[in-house]
């Protein structure tokens, strides 16, 4: 056997095994950007820490809270987009449920991106693919309110996407639980306009019968829009509204909830704690209600990819008269793009490392049969 056969034989041997590596490095990437990733970034979040003079006796809650899911619908989006920030929010979500295995899930409105857009055949298939992507053990619990993207803004909600969505997650215009001693009132952020539309009459009439169960336990309220405030520019933290966002004046009922109906919710529930939705951005909100002291609102951020590039969400310890609250962050789609960069940059590297020498060896063996 020749010199030349031999290093071709070397050569199809190399060659062999930095294929192989480049399927290794492949199938690694892939593994981590869509599977590992999500344990490994949320095995960091945990529930949390009661303070030492905390109720220890106390019947705890615990309880799960994201918001703005937006699954797309069939308008908006390619469908690698949809793709992809669904198996994000999926596996993100069902991790989660793994690890801290709560009593309950509250999503905080616009579950669908187009739920008001869609007919019937189409929202009975987007409520299919939501019950799809968080399913939950029987043990678990999940409640729902509706957003503006689910039934339409205040003007466009209509009876018909009322009723649908009404009767597919269970909910209403206002919705008293009663969950271990802790009462939540979740309300339809559409409801709440004081005007004379077919949800507001119903919505005030519930309202009134909410209050009355003050006595037992302060209720936390939970809802998509936030309570009235001028804009987000009080709002603090690496998941805040970006700067050119935070000092856009809110436009109520649009953005949030007005002045006036922001009042009335606050003095009929008296909440002790609001959790809210809608901006896709973090923020702590403290409301001064008269009679009832300074109220903590929460805005959650979105859980999507497709709103942030760091979603996250909350945990929540909730007891008769105490609550205690974490933000769980989620992986950032900027880290999984970054790993996918690197890995098909490391794989253009080594073929182009096996081109480049498989070319200065044949040049080479040219000239030296040349010079022969």
């Amino acid at each position: 056997m020749s010199e030349m056969d031999l290093r071709h034989r070397r050569d199809q041997r190399r060659w062999s095994r930095e294929l192989m590596q480049m399927f290794l490095i492949v199938g690694l990437v892939f593994f981590l950007c869509e599977y590992a990733i999500y344990p490994l970034v949320l095995i960091q979040c945990s529930w949390p820490q009661q303070p030492q003079n905390a109720d220890r006796d106390a019947n705890v809650l615990r309880a799960m809270v994201l918001a703005d899911t937006h699954l797309l619908g069939p308008f908006r989006g390619h469908w690698f987009d949809k793709l992809r920030r669904e198996w994000q929010m999926h596996r993100t979500f069902q991790t989660a449920i793994g690890i801290f295995n709560p009593e309950v899930v509250f999503f905080l409105g616009d579950l669908f991106d187009e739920g008001e857009w869609v007919k019937g055949p189409d929202f009975d298939k987007y409520v299919s693919r939501f019950e799809s992507l968080f399913s939950v053990p029987e043990h678990i619990d999940i409640y729902v309110v509706p957003g503006n993207h689910d039934i339409g803004f205040h003007y466009q909600t209509l009876p018909h996407k009322h009723t649908r969505f009404k009767t597919a997650f269970n909910s209403s215009s206002v919705r008293l639980l009663r969950l271990k001693e802790v009462n939540f009132v979740l309300i339809n952020s559409m409801a709440m306009q004081m005007d004379d539309c077919f949800l507001c009459e119903e919505g005030l009439t519930e309202l009134k019968i909410v209050k009355e169960f003050q006595i037992y336990s302060r209720p936390i309220l939970l809802q998509h829009f936030p309570m009235y405030r001028e804009s987000d520019s009080m709002c603090t933290g690496p998941d805040s509204a970006p700067n050119e966002e935070k000092f856009d004046a809110f436009r109520p009922t649009f953005e949030c909830l007005s002045a006036d109906s922001t009042k009335v919710l606050q003095q009929i529930i008296g909440p002790r704690l609001i959790l809210s939705g809608h901006t896709h951005h973090y923020c702590l909100y403290n409301h001064s209600i008269k009679g009832f002291g300074t109220v903590p609102e929460y805005s959650v951020p979105s859980f999507s990819w497709r709103n942030r590039n760091d979603p996250s969400f909350f945990l929540g310890h909730f007891s008769r008269n105490e609550f205690f609250l974490s933000k769980c962050l989620m992986p950032k789609e900027s880290t999984a793009n970054l790993l996918y960069v690197s890995g098909s940059l490391l794989i253009i590297c080594t073929l182009l490392r096996r081109i480049l020498i498989y070319v200065f060896r044949c040049l080479w063996f040219v000239l030296v049969r040349r010079a022969r």
